[in-house]
């Protein structure tokens, strides 16, 4: 090579090198040694992903949140009546804290729903059967009015998980005190067809529902939410953190010690309130006929005198007063609403024979100068034969009684099964000799508020009649009365069930089970013979009233307000640091 050419290469070199120099001082300008453009781009890239909400972790997280969905629903179901497992309220709900613990709302709902939807298809599997047995329906529109029936009810279950973990993002809280709020505030503002609430899974164990006279039915559930609650949030700061969350086990033992405390203690007050009352023995028949012999006119007559011979047979044991089921006297619209008394003597629809105690019954009733369609109406009949107050069922059973917002004519050519009734207008008491007895016709019962409203009818005691023959032998029947024991303590006002085919009991004040007899299937066994007890019964002073006989719904109304608060105001610094 020539010196010409050396000294071109040699410039040629310099200059690259110059370039190269130029170009590592640029990129050596950022931070992070890489040009500038692209860091710009990674920045923004890393700020939009912390704005984006974070998507599902992966296919484990969902089969994982899934799984507690669906062990959440098995606690509750194995927790009602039937199966009894009333312990399982103690700890059953930690899988739906877990599941929706730090979720977005979207996501809280959905696995909320389905623990909803699970629990209510599962515990209320019996609509099945009334749909096929009674509506005659075919299998798949009653699977289809089945799942649509646990979709809106499994709401119930949503709504609430939603409204915490919105709570829960705004805020930053724990969902200690948020859960137990937003769950009672659900049970009490969300509809219900068939009311699906926490305390039917203590119904056969007083000691834990005394909580029911401070603010109803859903006070059980914010104890039973409460509990789980303080025990998930004190597990939690000890698996993750090893710490001792004392906020939370103070929550937690105070609500697991105090709960049955304060219903021992209440128990034994009421149960010298009760000691004290006056007592008077009903007589309660329970009539053992199915739909199929009642709607038969080859069937009525034997019924009745059935009826007649247990009510004789009770009397004879000393019972004072006779209470019948709903719709027990077979002869529809035979007796008059007004000016009324028994038919004659030898009559063969006469209501009393071989027996002379005044009478509670149900029966069918009309006056076609004010409407076509029935009344379904629980009756007094005097010792003397003369018709005394009347009281007609003030909520008729959605879709067997009425279906709303339809025409009844149209309803009853469509499902020629059911029936149409005409809605009590009002509250009443049904009066018997010196004393007042509230009546609760079906599912009445199960209806707290309007329970409220007949104690404070100044009653000494509740009289329920009841038709679930519908049902056939399934656990709705003691669904329904577990439900129902929850209005002897909300009142303090005793209960006697008269249930065509079971289950009738009595229940004290207290809501213990004193005396109940077996649920028959005659739609399927046949006509049975009549079962029936005489329970002495404290006739609790009229005047004596409950918090909630006087407040209602005030302590739902005051967890509202708390759940709105914790939702408003951020916590305080300490609290969000833990």
């Amino acid at each position: 090579m020539g010196d010409d050419e050396r000294a071109e290469s040699t410039a040629e070199s310099g200059s690259a090198a110059a370039e190269a120099a130029v170009e590592a001082a640029e990129t050596s300008a950022s931070p992070t040694g890489a040009p500038e453009d692209d860091l710009s781009q990674k920045t923004d890239t890393k700020a939009t992903k912390a704005k984006e909400p974070k998507p599902p972790r992966d296919l484990r997280d969902l089969l994982l949140r899934t799984a507690a969905a669906l062990a959440c629903a098995t606690c509750m179901v194995l927790g009602s009546p039937d199966a009894s497992l009333w312990w399982l309220g103690l700890f059953g709900w930690l899988p739906w804290l877990w599941l929706i613990d730090g979720r977005s709302p979207r996501s809280a709902f959905w696995f909320g729903w389905l623990a909803g939807t699970v629990t209510v298809f599962w515990g209320f599997i019996w609509i099945s059967e009334l749909l096929t047995r009674f509506a005659g329906f075919d299998a798949l529109p009653t699977l289809g009015l089945h799942l649509l029936f646990s979709a809106f009810q499994g709401l119930q279950w949503a709504i609430p998980a939603a409204v915490l973990a919105a709570i829960q993002r705004r805020t930053g809280r724990e969902l200690l005190f948020i859960a137990p709020l937003a769950w009672c505030v659900g049970e009490a503002l969300l509809p219900h067809v068939f009311p699906s609430y926490l305390a039917l899974m203590w119904c056969w164990q007083p000691l834990w529902l005394q909580t029911a006279e401070l603010g109803g039915v859903c006070t059980v559930g914010l104890v039973m939410l409460s509990i789980n609650s303080g025990l998930y949030c004190a597990l939690k700061a000890w698996i993750r953190e090893r710490r001792v969350d004392r906020r939370a086990l103070a929550l937690f033992l105070g609500v697991l010690i105090g709960a049955p405390t304060y219903g021992a203690i209440r128990m034994a007050q009421i149960d010298a309130l009760a000691e004290a009352s006056p007592k008077v023995k009903v007589g309660v028949v329970q009539g053992n006929f199915g739909i199929t012999q009642w709607s038969h006119p080859r069937y009525k007559g034997e019924i009745l005198r059935r009826l007649q011979r247990e009510s004789a047979r009770l009397e004879s044991q000393g019972a004072e007063l006779i209470l019948w089921g709903e719709t027990a006297y077979p002869y529809s619209r035979a007796i008059p609403r007004q000016n009324a008394r028994d038919l004659p003597e030898k009559h063969p629809r006469r209501v009393r024979q071989g027996f002379s105690a005044p009478l509670i019954f149900g029966l069918v009733t009309d006056d076609r100068t004010t409407s076509r369609f029935p009344w379904n109406t629980a009756m007094v009949l005097n010792a003397d034969g003369s018709v005394g107050d009347i009281y007609d069922k003030n909520y008729p059973l959605a879709f067997g009684e009425y279906i709303p917002l339809v025409d009844p004519e149209w309803y009853l050519e469509m499902v020629p099964a059911a029936s149409y009734i005409n809605p009590g207008n009002e509250p009443k008491a049904l009066g018997v000799g010196d004393y007042r007895f509230g009546p609760l016709i079906c599912y009445e019962d199960i209806l707290p508020r309007f329970a409220r409203d007949i104690a404070n009818q100044r009653i000494s005691a509740f009289v329920n009649l009841t038709n679930d023959s519908w049902f056939g032998k399934t656990k709705e029947q003691y669904q329904h009365l577990g439900l129902a024991v929850l209005r002897t303590i909300e009142n303090r006002r005793p209960l006697l069930r008269a249930v065509n085919a079971g289950v009738s009991a009595y229940v004290d004040p207290n809501g213990r089970m004193i005396l109940e007899t077996e649920v028959t299937d005659p739609d399927v066994d046949g006509l049975q013979d009549p079962v029936g007890f005489v329970a002495e019964v404290p006739m609790i002073d009229p005047e004596y009233r409950t918090p909630y006989s006087y407040f209602g719904e005030g302590l739902n109304t005051l967890a509202l307000i708390g759940l709105v608060i914790l939702g408003l105001r951020p916590p305080r610094r300490r609290e969000q640091a833990r």
